[in-house]
């Protein structure tokens, strides 16, 4: 630990640092008490978080345990669970992780449990008992270590808490060790490896502010001593928590149990030492001053009411009342230095006033309440300045990421002297910072923040970042909650006004945890199979089957079999089509409103998972982001908009179902395998049928037919006996039979984000501010996982029977191709997409005909996905540039434009190959090495490579050739001389000169032989 530890030079820079949130004296997060199980009632554990709120109770998980002592059993969590989200304030959870759950996170990466069990049953705290002791069994620390950063990053919304001992040295060492840890990631020290043994010393704590926790050893008669020691020694001016397992069990009728006796008295002696331990005045490190710019009040009167309104019994009424009286105390301070002129017109009853003593305020003066906290503020500040004129801004934070700005109508040119913000709490000074910056914006000469209560680190924070910018406050609280809550505060301000939820301990429900509906069976018996269907017999489950839907619906053809049981009608919600009061420019979970129909990504059935719901005819029911068609969707509204298509209009979709049976495969059940196309996209009325006939409206979002494709370049290989006509797969006139799926985009975030190792806040984040604001819902409503891009999708030719595709002992030809609609459709010869687009078909066709399988997946990714208009503005870069259109410089000249050489991000690809059962491909053909190595990454093989023959590459495309397979593209013999230097530098294509003429403005290029030719 001694070299994670930094030098006092540094630590005293970061005690003045905003981001630290020391209180200079140690104090307590919270006591852990670990281990609890069967063996207590959760009620009672209810009735010690309610008296001390400061205690978290672990719950250990480890397979093969559950229900053993030290390991609660399944519906006892779920017990614990519902307890903990309707206690009041919440209670405090951790999940204890062991055996192989260490494993599946350290060295697969698998959050499964994390995301899918732990965070919806109220698990904020995940600690890693990475021991052997423990039943972990890892392999490689450092790589373990390296995975560890990447879960941090990944489950943002998680605590992630490492046990640190001498065994676990390589995995929690790097986050002792840098100079700015993640903000969720903490450090157990644990010298026993949870045996229990009292730790003869304490490590210190890493300086570089990381949280941290002590255990080992800990009891009812230890505490004391240990809190003491820790206080005088290495934790002193820290903040930290304590744990202990071994310390509140007992033995009773033989048995291991939880003693709830020791465990309160643990905290009473706790209590009695002080949670919270303030630095004497006589202390040798005295903690930082304020900075110069705040003012905080030591008024009696107003520590009295500050105090009555920390009390949660405190009614609304009453707090809104104490709010308004604190705020009249705090602005007569707030105001003593305004500005003032002389009046010379004033007269009393006994005679003129002298101008030096008769004033006027002369500044502007603008009040600026944060909503909505912020409006219990402003009568009272209304009563000291009524000329005042009031500008609303509506923002809040939602944890992690930047503040969300839903309202402010700041007048244009209309900026004040004077602005105050009225705020009445300051946690991480995020929101108030992005509201001086926006008034600096609006051009307030001089702000000055009100505030009742500010955190100590709030306080640096604003002002490392607007020093120039007064603060006012009642009280400066040294501590934040695990949720970004003042301690101890006053709660949120909002609820304790206006009596909502989280403000009203008699509201019902409020902290309960979301539930997840279950599936419920109702058997109901099936009339015989229409005639016309391809499902193979009855389906299982006890009777199930889709419920009767009109014709219009009807499938004519079903496709998911077994799959395709379903959930009675009763189980669905009835569809909500009112037409809004108002137009909303955004959403928020949680709120009023919003009830969007269940989506359970991955589940074992369309019935369990739910539809995909984004058309505009249910708002508070969607359960997505965004519109069908992508793009389209504007043209749609076109129509609505000129009256050419009536918005209540609902596609009749009986007829329109698969021509051909593709799925269900495992894939489309792994919430990670396919996390950009919704697999059973085209199979709505058959696996949605319940809540078509309730009257949602749900549009497929893949649709699969059959098509004749005539090629010229098919008609030119049956004229030079490359190809040969069978009448099954080729005519003798160059026709091709085909099946081909048309797919939309369908984006779950939360898979998205882990393919990029991202999380999926900064994903939600970067599709907002990238789209300019377009889909607020990114930032507003975290409970809807699933995004429909404003983005092309892609097309399937499948050359054969398609459900032979998942044979792998059936030859399977595929090539991935992206779009390129100058070569693809017009024959433009820059480039080589067109020729090894054509050459591709002709595999699939010789493919089918040897009794295979041949697929082209054609996505809509126009120029590397960076849009066609870069494209063009590349190519004029590459042929203007001094030297030439050359080989050496074609990958440099996109970026020169572009920013980036390739935004196709191949990680997505493979989506596609799942959703058509792809499990290995004999002839893969590409070059590409980024998409040969997403589709093995996706655990498809992959037998063959094949690359275009070189005689069928264009002249002026040379330069693309030459360049890709010297930056490494997989190439035959043929390309040999190409991975040459000296052939990088020769090869040049076609040039454009500076004249716009239409006659000189191009020079010949020399292709594969050299230099471009004089202009013509």
């Amino acid at each position: 630990l001694a070299q994670a530890l930094l030098p006092s030079s540094l630590l005293t820079a970061l005690l003045n640092s905003a981001s630290q949130q020391h209180s200079f004296a140690m104090s307590l997060r919270c006591v852990g008490f670990c281990g609890v199980d069967d063996s207590v009632d959760v009620e009672m554990l209810k009735l010690i978080s309610s008296r001390f709120p400061q205690a978290e109770f672990g719950v250990l998980f480890r397979d093969g345990k559950d229900g053993m002592p030290r390991y609660a059993s399944k519906a006892w969590v779920e017990r614990l669970a519902d307890a903990a989200a309707t206690a009041m304030p919440p209670m405090r959870l951790a999940a204890h992780l062991c055996g192989t759950h260490i494993a599946d996170l350290l060295e697969h990466g698998d959050t499964s449990f994390v995301r899918e069990r732990l965070l919806p049953l109220g698990f904020r705290r995940i600690q890693l008992n990475a021991t052997q002791i423990n039943g972990a069994k890892l392999t490689d620390y450092t790589k373990a270590a390296a995975r560890l950063k990447e879960l941090i990053a990944t489950v943002p919304e998680a605590e992630w808490i490492v046990q640190a001992n001498e065994e676990t040295q390589e995995l929690w060492q790097p986050l002792a060790n840098t100079l700015t840890p993640p903000s969720n990631a903490a450090l157990l020290f644990d010298a026993s490896c949870g045996t229990g043994k009292m730790s003869a010393d304490f490590l210190p704590l890493p300086r570089n502010g990381i949280r941290c926790g002590y255990a080992g050893g800990l009891n009812p008669s230890t505490i004391v001593k240990a809190i003491r020691a820790l206080r005088t020694g290495v934790a002193k001016n820290g903040v930290i928590w304590l744990d202990m397992e071994s310390g509140v069990r007992s033995v009773v009728d033989g048995k291991d149990t939880f003693d709830v006796a020791k465990a309160l008295s643990v905290c009473k002696s706790l209590e009695a030492e002080g949670w919270e331990m303030i630095q004497s005045a006589e202390s040798d490190v005295p903690p930082p001053p304020l900075p110069p710019n705040v003012k905080v009040s030591g008024h009696p009167l107003l520590a009295h009411k500050l105090t009555l309104m920390r009390d949660r019994s405190t009614p609304p009424r009453e707090f809104r009342s104490l709010l308004r009286e604190v705020t009249t105390h705090l602005g007569y301070e707030a105001t003593a230095h305004l500005s003032t002129g002389e009046r010379s017109d004033v007269v009393s009853p006994v005679g003129p006033v002298p101008s030096n003593q008769a004033v006027r305020l002369t500044d502007s003066v603008a009040l600026v309440p944060i909503m909505r906290s912020g409006l219990g503020m402003v009568d009272a500040m209304l009563e000291l300045l009524p000329n005042a004129v009031v500008h609303h801004v509506g923002m809040f934070h939602a944890g992690g990421g930047q503040p969300i700005e839903y309202y402010s109508r700041l007048p244009r040119d209309s900026a004040c002297d004077l602005a105050f913000i009225l705020e009445p709490t300051i946690a991480t000074s995020a929101t108030v910072n992005a509201t001086i910056g926006k008034l600096k914006g609006w051009g307030a000469r001089r702000i000055v923040v009100l505030s009742v209560i500010v955190s100590r680190r709030g306080l640096f924070e604003l002002g490392d970042k607007h020093p120039d910018v007064e603060v006012c406050a009642v009280s400066v609280d040294h501590l934040l909650t695990d949720d970004g809550f003042v301690f101890p505060g006053v709660g949120d301000v909002g609820d304790r006004q206006f009596g909502t939820p989280a403000g009203n301990p008699t509201s019902k429900s409020v902290y309960a945890r979301p539930q997840i509906m279950a599936a419920v069976e109702h058997p109901r018996t099936c009339s015989s199979s229409n005639s016309r269907t391809s499902s193979p017999g009855p389906v299982s489950g006890g009777g199930l089957c889709s419920p009767s839907l009109g014709p219009q619906h009807a499938p004519i053809t079903r496709v998911l079999g077994d799959h395709g049981v379903i959930l009675d009608t009763l189980d669905i919600a009835e569809p909500e089509s009112a037409e809004p009061s108002a137009t909303q420019l955004t959403t928020h979970d949680g709120a009023y409103g919003p009830a969007p129909v269940r989506m359970d990504w991955g589940a074992a059935s369309p019935a369990l998972r739910g539809p995909v719901v984004a058309t505009s005819r249910h708002p508070n029911q969607r359960n997505a982001i965004g519109a069908h068609s992508g793009g389209y969707s504007i043209y749609r509204a076109l129509a609505v908009a000129s009256q050419n298509l009536n918005e209540a209009y609902t596609p009749k979709l009986g007829l329109t179902t698969p021509v051909a049976r593709i799925g269900p495969f495992a894939k489309w059940f792994d919430k990670k395998a396919i996390v950009t196309i919704d697999p059973f996209g085209h199979a709505i009325s058959e696996g949605f049928a319940p809540w078509i006939e309730k009257g949602y409206d749900i549009r497929p979002t893949i649709a699969v037919t059959k098509a004749h494709i005539e090629l010229p370049e098919c008609r030119e290989a049956l004229r030079l006996n490359r190809l040969q006509a069978d009448g099954s797969v080729l005519s003798a006139d160059g026709q091709s039979f085909v099946t081909k799926a048309a797919i939309e985009p369908v984006w779950y975030l939360p898979g998205v984000a882990e393919r990029f190792g991202v999380s999926e806040q900064r994903l939600r984040e970067s599709l907002f501010k990238e789209t300019n604001s377009m889909y607020p819902e990114l930032v507003t409503r975290k409970d809807l996982k699933l995004f429909l891009p404003p983005i092309g999708g892609m097309t399937v030719y499948i050359w054969g029977d398609p459900e032979k595709i998942p044979d792998e002992s059936v030859e399977l030809t595929v090539r991935v191709h992206d779009e390129c609609n100058g070569s693809d459709v017009f024959g433009s010869d820059i480039c080589t997409c067109r020729p090894y687009l054509t050459h591709a078909i002709e595999e699939c066709i010789k493919t089918a005909q040897r009794g295979g399988t041949g697929v082209v997946v054609y996505f809509r990714k126009e120029g590397r996905a960076l849009g066609e208009v870069t494209k063009y503005l590349v190519y004029n870069m590459r042929k203007r540039q001094e030297g030439g259109d050359r080989a050496s410089e074609y990958f440099n000249c996109t970026k020169e434009v572009a920013g980036v050489t390739d935004t196709r991000f191949q990680v997505l690809m493979p989506d596609v190959l799942h959703w058509l059962g792809v499990t290995k491909i004999h002839r893969f053909i590409s070059m590409s090495d980024m998409k040969h190595d997403a589709v093995v990454a996706a655990g498809i093989k992959i037998v063959e490579r094949v690359e275009i023959p070189p005689e069928m590459v264009p002249k002026d495309a040379q330069v693309e050739i030459t360049a890709k397979v010297f930056a490494g593209y997989h190439s035959g013999k043929a390309y040999e001389a190409a991975k040459d230097k000296a052939a990088l530098d020769a090869v040049r294509g076609r040039e454009y000169t500076s004249a716009t003429a239409y006659g000189v403005s191009v020079r010949e290029g020399g292709g594969a032989l050299g230099a471009a030719s004089e202009a013509k």
